[in-house]
């Protein structure tokens, strides 16, 4: 089996081109003085990726990096980098074993062991005698870290001694570090985060980025690993939320602790908290939800984890990947209460007369007017407040899709109507004037959904032609930007709106059925109706399995048409909301 290049990496099975970029070589034009390069090669397949890098000539753009180097002093260059790679490679072997020792309850060494490592920590702490202890522990150490140095110069083609006893000298500073580790782990501390201090590499831009807050650092992040604007938001959110909880201490003084405490405190962060409690931190938000008569709900664990921690790690990954700490402090750390993807939501469709019950309201039947919809009347909705459930219900598609729809999204030439999602919107094309952005979840969600009959029949069409003759650019014009300054149309504020007050009214079964049950409902009947799961996948943008994702192309508008077609909900009754 051919292996796959060590700078080849997938996303959403797209392979991709990644690898860091040398020093030498950042002021370049193509790499912008970014650490890292990675672009898109646009091939799902492992012999094309390999071509589209030789067309790109990509390995070409680091040539100078494989270049021989200089000899200095008698031998070849030994980089600051390299060394610092080396310090923490051995460092982290080494927490390895410390951690696996101390989780060995038949190691009868490991007491002695700690109050030894008590014993050195002490004396190279002593101004006066430090020195000298360090002097004998080098000596104690000297014949393994000189067989370790040999074997390591070795793997990296360096022969000469110059280099070797540099190498043993990064060597045991890394040893002084496992050393004080042992004994932070023996009184119970957390992981320490600070090798950067004890190493003897001189790598000035290491060391800056050590200094950086959380904020700068989650800011390098998004420079250095450009995502969707989705991603982009919650990066910012978090890592406001956590440099205010650690006080804008410098990432070298963050360690395992603070980040467990800081988890911890997000367990009691009360639900819309920025909205409830303005301009207060984690800490004094807490206490203000508690001193109230009926504080709000907390976040969920899942929100936690997903919301928060994950976007924590994610930056101190890139931080480890600049050499700024020698090891994420989010390793390790569990999020209570949190379940996996598989059952975080409880997939609950609506039943027949929970539809008909929903379809009946004032909202949908007739309301007062047009801010009264609570109320009955003989005042139509005609907006997204109507029409999104009945999308989600005929077509599976996800809120958010459907708030970024513009008129030109809705095919209505051909034979078959159909909605296109977000395939017409290039942000590099000089010709798309939209005003707002589209995202997407994932690259499945692109993709064009056929216009089942029903939807047809309810006047969808109608609709658009009454917005495309308005001269409107997007479908639902009324659908408010958020108040956050994002271009992305958000949808929740009204799905809580729906959630909360809406559903209540039709059903009281536990667990109540929520907005995206409208999507599971979709996909419940596409089942029943023996829809072929490759059809359901590509109607709903999920990606196709197993063999399917690699062998199976695009099925066209005639075929998803044809197979969704039959679908009916029986006892559904929607007459009222024709015209």
């Amino acid at each position: 089996m051919s292996s796959v290049p060590s700078h080849l990496i997938t996303r959403n099975g797209v392979y991709n081109y990644r690898r860091r970029v040398p020093l030498e070589l950042r002021d370049r034009p193509e790499f912008g003085g970014r650490d890292v390069y990675q672009v898109s090669l646009g091939v799902r397949t492992l012999s094309r990726a390999r071509q589209r890098i030789q067309e790109l000539g990509l390995d070409e753009k680091f040539e100078v990096h494989h270049a021989p180097a200089a000899p200095i002093e008698g031998g070849a260059t030994l980089t600051p980098s390299l060394l610092t790679h080396i310090v923490r490679r051995r460092y982290e072997q080494g927490m390895v074993s410390l951690q696996s020792e101390r989780l060995d309850a038949s190691n009868d060494h490991r007491d002695m062991r700690d109050e030894l490592a008590v014993q050195e920590v002490a004396a190279l702490n002593d101004p006066a005698y430090s020195d000298i202890a360090r002097e004998r522990l080098r000596r104690e150490l000297a014949p393994v870290i000189r067989v370790s140095a040999e074997g390591t110069a070795k793997r990296l083609g360096l022969d000469n001694e110059h280099d070797i006893q540099r190498i043993e000298a990064a060597l045991f500073e890394a040893e002084l570090s496992l050393t004080r580790s042992r004994v932070e782990l023996a009184e119970g501390r957390s992981l320490p985060t600070s090798l950067v201090a004890t190493t003897s590499t001189n790598d000035a831009r290491m060391q800056r980025e050590a200094h950086w807050t959380f904020k700068k650092l989650s800011e390098d992040a998004l420079r250095q690993h450009p995502k969707g604007g989705s991603w982009e938001h919650k990066v910012k959110v978090a890592a406001a939320l956590f440099d205010d909880y650690s006080g804008s201490a410098p990432i070298y003084k963050i360690d395992k602790r603070m980040v467990r405490n800081f988890v911890n405190d997000l367990h009691h962060m009360p639900d819309r908290m920025v909205m409830r409690f303005p301009k207060m931190g984690l800490k004094d938000a807490i206490a203000a939800n508690e001193a109230r008569e009926k504080p709000f709900a907390p976040i969920s664990p899942n929100t936690v984890r997903d919301g928060y921690f994950s976007v924590v790690r994610w930056v101190f990954g890139h931080a480890v990947e600049l050499e700024a700490v020698p090891m994420n402090p989010c390793t390790g750390i569990k999020i209570r209460g949190a379940t996996k993807g598989d059952g975080r939501r409880t997939r609950n469709p609506f039943r027949a007369d929970e539809l008909n019950a929903l379809f009946r309201l004032p909202l949908f039947a007739g309301c007062l007017s047009e801010d009264r919809t609570n109320i009955p009347g003989n005042y139509r909705i005609d907006d997204h407040r109507k029409w999104t459930p009945l999308l989600m219900l005929f077509t599976g598609a996800r809120p958010s899709e459907i708030a970024q729809l513009a008129v030109s999204d809705i095919k209505s030439d051909g034979k078959h109507p159909y909605i296109s999602i977000l395939t017409e919107y290039d942000p590099n094309d000089p010709d798309d004037d939209r005003d707002f952005v589209v995202s997407h979840k994932t690259e499945n969600a692109r993709r064009d959904i056929p216009l089942h009959p029903e939807l047809i029949d309810l006047g969808l069409l109608e609709y658009v032609g009454k917005r495309r003759r308005a001269g409107d650019v997007r479908l639902f014009p009324d659908w408010k930007l958020p108040a956050n300054g994002r271009k992305l149309y958000s949808s929740a504020s009204w799905i809580r709106n729906i959630n909360e007050r809406l559903i209540p009214k039709i059903t009281s079964r536990r667990p109540k059925p929520t907005l995206y049950s409208f999507r599971h409902t979709w996909k419940t009947q596409m089942a029943l109706f023996q829809v072929p799961t490759q059809y359901q996948n590509q109607i709903l943008g999920h990606a196709q399995q197993g063999m399917d994702d690699h062998y199976l192309g695009r099925l066209d508008i005639q075929h998803t048409y044809d197979a969704i077609k039959p679908i009916a909900f029986s006892d559904l009754d929607l007459s009222h909301l024709k015209s």
